[in-house]
């Protein structure tokens, strides 16, 4: 399976949903996630998801949130993002992965797998984080690494998942692999992803009163079975 995000105009809506509205699902973000092109377009080969700082139904910014759930989810293989990060203090980046049982037993029981998360606030410092019951917000497991260039360059985000454990990689060179994947842990059922920028929130933290617009770039997701 993969996006390779060739086609102008709005995402693929048999790949990708949207998240909708305000609150940030209890991190208190600043955006509120829409639908339009404005936030969330594909031109040029590539899907750029753009947090701006405008009024919005309440909020003093906006951006997308896209999600395969209900549309495409996998177990195990290697996941790809190649991907080109915002600038921007308060900018909050995010390639992830939840369980598909989200809806029936909530999070983190079902678990969640952050290939790559990124702060304005701390350029080029990337995280890598596994979220499950009794690792939920701050205790996840999980490790960082820092790259050059993460929001001028595209880089390679990837995932090699079995069920032993999970290596978290940039550009091919690994920097996190989990302790063992067990029976009891929630990483060994079907995960779909998401792909948003956030704003501020407890993670993302201030927002520089300066920033007008920042952009994810995304050149394409793809999945080795």
């Amino acid at each position: 399976w993969s996006d390779e995000f060739d086609i102008p105009g709005a995402p693929d809506p048999a790949k990708w949903g949207y998240d909708l509205g305000a609150g940030g699902w209890g991190n208190n973000e600043s955006q509120y996630y829409t639908n339009r092109l404005e936030n969330a377009s594909i031109s040029n080969g590539t899907l750029k998801i753009t947090a701006k700082a405008e009024s919005f139904s309440g909020s003093n910014y906006t951006s997308a949130r896209l999600l395969s759930k209900g549309k495409y989810s996998v177990k195990y293989g290697k996941i790809e993002f190649r991907a080109k990060l915002p600038a921007g203090g308060g900018t909050w980046p995010a390639l992830w992965m939840l369980g598909d049982n989200l809806s029936s037993v909530g999070w983190p029981a079902c678990g969640e797998i952050d290939v790559m998360e990124h702060l304005g606030n701390q350029l080029n410092k990337i995280y890598s984080t596994i979220h499950y019951t009794g690792h939920s917000g701050g205790g996840g497991v999980g490790s960082t690494t820092t790259i050059t260039n993460a929001t001028t360059e595209f880089h390679i985000y990837s995932l090699e998942w079995t069920d032993t454990q999970l290596k978290f990689s940039v550009d091919g060179t690994p920097f996190f692999t989990t302790a063992n994947n067990t029976a009891s842990m929630p990483f060994n059922q079907n995960f779909f992803f998401i792909m948003n920028v956030a704003m501020g929130g407890n993670f993302g933290g201030a927002i520089d009163p300066a920033f007008t617009s920042g952009v994810m770039e995304v050149d394409y997701v793809r999945v080795y079975q």
